[in-house]
């Protein structure tokens, strides 16, 4: 089976890189021969690149209209769009001659907001699929153009998609016919662990940008040392951003909590499964996770959650009850709740969460080991096939 995959990001530590290129490597053992097209030449490219996968680089860009933040975005909007459209158009054509010569028996783009690889697969009937890993709207303030109902019925009749949340499949209306629910894969079950003896810091991991939560769990931790001034308890921060002005603010808003001397912000990091792995707490405070891969790999590595009971971490803790009949984390709400979470935590002592972190891991071994994930999407390929 000849698969061509169409991926939007080339960084190693974005969440849909890591989904997509663990998918990938149970794809190749289950038999698929995969050529791959990116948006640049860096990043995994240069990895696929060096393990002789079959890959090309292409100009294209996502299929949605420019942010209006500034000023500026307002005076280029209508430039940036037309730039867009035109640059797509393009990479459009050329990718119509690469599948003409690669002959696949599926287009596969790995996300949602790229649209070259749904226009191709029309214009040579090739069966096409959106891999569906974010809400657009509600979790990134991406809009498709020219109108969301117009992805969304394209999606609906003339794709097939697959969704990484129950949730998120309800978002765009979809049903059982078209589409199918298929969890990350985060990691093989050999590599699940736990290590009891924890370290005195909660650690939060991902993007720093205001839909992560940042903001709020900083003003938590800082009512929460007011709370517990007896405990010298530390917050890691791992994770780096592209918005200077963001981080800028969050420094200025550590300065201003008084919190200088407990919050440590460490940037991107290679060891962050260790960091997990030692830490405390894993503190998950996004708005609208897709599906919430920090905390199924925060699960992984024996680390009891601290999550915002919505979007894609409320559906991994409801999996987690549903499965094993108790709760796997612990959910918040509101802010006062995620306060409370963490007293909870250092005055309850992480032993007493060790069965809720057991549990959690089951979870982990049922729905999101990397060889599950791989065969459903593959079972998914044949049934269209077979269509």
């Amino acid at each position: 089976m000849k698969v061509l995959f169409i991926i939007s990001s080339i960084t190693f530590f974005d969440g849909s890189s890591k989904s997509f290129m663990n998918m990938l490597d149970g794809l190749i053992k289950l038999g698929v021969q995969p050529m791959i097209v990116f948006p640049s030449a860096d990043g995994i490219y240069e990895f696929y690149r060096s393990k002789r996968i079959p890959s090309m680089v292409l100009n294209y860009r996502m299929a949605v209209y420019p942010p209006l933040k500034s000023w500026k975005d307002y005076v280029m909007f209508l430039p940036r769009l037309c730039g867009r459209i035109g640059v797509n158009y393009i990479a459009s054509r050329k990718l119509r001659e690469i599948a003409k010569r690669f002959k696949p028996d599926i287009i596969h783009t790995n996300v949602s907001v790229i649209d070259i690889g749904y226009r191709v697969s029309r214009q040579l009937k090739i069966p096409h699929i959106y891999h569906v890993r974010e809400y657009g709207d509600k979790d990134f303030a991406l809009y498709h153009y020219p109108m969301r109902s117009c992805f969304l019925k394209n999606l609906k009749k003339r794709s097939y998609a697959i969704c990484i949340t129950k949730d998120i499949q309800r978002h765009c209306n979809l049903t059982a016919d078209n589409s199918w629910v298929i969890y990350n894969g985060v990691c093989l079950e050999s590599q699940i662990r736990f290590n009891p003896q924890k370290k005195n810091y909660f650690l939060f991991a991902g993007r720093l940008e205001p839909a992560k939560g940042v903001e709020e769990l900083l003003i938590a931790f800082a009512d929460f040392c007011m709370q517990r001034p007896d405990l010298d308890t530390r917050l890691k921060i791992a994770g780096d951003t592209i918005n200077i002005r963001y981080y800028d603010f969050l420094l200025n808003e550590v300065k201003r909590l008084h919190i200088e001397e407990r919050v440590d912000f460490l940037g991107k990091r290679k060891d962050i499964n260790d960091l997990m792995t030692d830490a405390y707490l894993m503190i998950v405070p996004s708005k609208f996770e897709g599906f919430g891969r920090i905390t199924a790999e925060a699960m992984q590595n024996g680390t009891l959650v601290l999550g915002r009971d919505m979007a894609g971490t409320k559906e991994q803790f409801d999996n987690g009850l549903q499965s094993t009949g108790g709760e796997i984390a612990l959910r918040y709400l509101t802010h006062q709740e995620l306060v409370q979470g963490m007293i909870d935590v250092v005055e309850k002592g992480i032993e007493f969460y060790f069965p809720m972190i057991e549990r959690s891991q089951l979870v982990v071994r049922e729905l999101y080991t990397i060889n599950r994930c791989s065969e459903l999407v593959y079972d998914f390929y044949e049934r269209i096939l077979k269509r």
